[in-house]
């Protein structure tokens, strides 16, 4: 029988040991669980070849990838051990403005803490502060980000004053390892399109090693991670405590 996988790859959260909400992951082009054992070999001493004679297994190991193309908030949350986030809108005001850096000159970009700005006012630093002309300065107001055109007459740093809007964010390494079970609910495309059953029960991620931002094609990340003995699970012939494959 010849195999040729499509199908949906879902995970949800272990919640007390036990499978949360099951989200489906969008579409991706490649899913493999892996195997592997640790083994001890022996050799006979008899013979004057050295012929192995004996192989005892000490581990059962297995792992899980999963290649990407979605790159919704909640695939990229996982890929960095991160949580979506939502940072409301605001302002940043005189009592606590955005200061730039100590040395600009003319040209200098100067990044300010939020993004999606407006109503900017930027003023200086002597002690009764000036305001900055506006022809003095340009602002990237999706990006937060000002260009200095010109600081002559102006006591540094600058100080800025201004609206931001909210935006969704995802701050890296915030979380701790997510342990998740995956199903894979799909069909074999050489066998008349029989559905089949993959699970997963209990999986701990490791990070993805790199998020493609530049590239020429359609980028994509990698998710992969061990899979753990699932205690909830019987040691037995229709369940096993790793997972499990289903002909439907």
């Amino acid at each position: 029988m010849y195999f040729s996988g499509q199908g949906k790859v879902f995970v949800a959260p272990l919640v007390n040991g036990l499978p949360g909400e099951f989200r489906w992951v969008g579409d991706v082009p490649d899913f493999k669980p892996s195997f592997d054992t640790n083994k001890i070999e022996h050799k006979e001493s008899y013979t004057g070849q050295r012929l192995l004679d004996k192989v005892i297994t000490t581990e059962n190991k297995a792992k899980v990838s999963a290649e990407l193309d979605d790159w919704s908030k909640e695939n990229l949350a996982l890929a960095v051990r991160g949580k979506t986030n939502t940072i409301a809108s605001g302002t940043v005001t005189a009592v606590a403005p955005d200061t730039s850096p100590a040395a600009l000159v003319a040209g200098s970009i100067w990044a300010l803490k939020h993004q999606k700005v407006s109503a900017v006012v930027i003023k200086d630093s002597s002690g009764a502060p000036v305001t900055v002309d506006s022809a003095d300065y340009t602002v990237d107001a999706d990006f937060g980000t000002v260009t200095t055109l010109d600081v002559t007459g102006y006591t540094l740093p600058l100080k800025a004053e201004y609206s931001f809007a909210s935006v969704d964010n995802i701050a890296f390494f915030t979380q701790p390892i997510a342990e998740v079970t995956i199903r894979f609910e799909g069909v074999n495309t050489a066998d008349n399109n029989k559905k089949v059953l993959a699970e997963i029960y209990r999986v701990a991620l490791d990070p993805t090693k790199d998020l493609g931002l530049i590239s020429n094609d359609l980028g994509k990340f990698q998710l992969e991670g061990n899979a753990l003995v699932d205690p909830t699970k019987p040691d037995d012939l229709v369940f096993g405590r790793f997972g499990r494959l289903v002909y439907l």
